[in-house]
């Protein structure tokens, strides 16, 4: 079974939901997303965990973010 995680996830220090996803995506059957804006690096983020969920589907809104320079993934 996964680590618990917080009920109210707030970004604040440890309390993220990048940590909450990582703890979570192991034991997951399907993940859905839903987002106004997504991008791929937050799967890059999860690297190793959401490869290994059977289902992931996203609904995402139609704007996007320019990636500068300074935002690059340094995973």
């Amino acid at each position: 079974m996964a680590d618990k995680i917080p009920v109210i996830i707030d970004n604040r220090g440890d309390n993220t939901v990048l940590q909450a996803l990582q703890k979570l995506a192991p034991n997951l059957q399907k993940m859905d997303i839903a987002t106004g804006v997504f991008e791929v690096r937050s799967l890059l983020q999860l690297e190793g965990s959401w490869q290994q969920v059977p289902q992931i589907r996203i609904m995402m809104g139609n704007e996007t973010i320019s990636i500068t320079e300074k935002d690059t993934y340094k995973g």
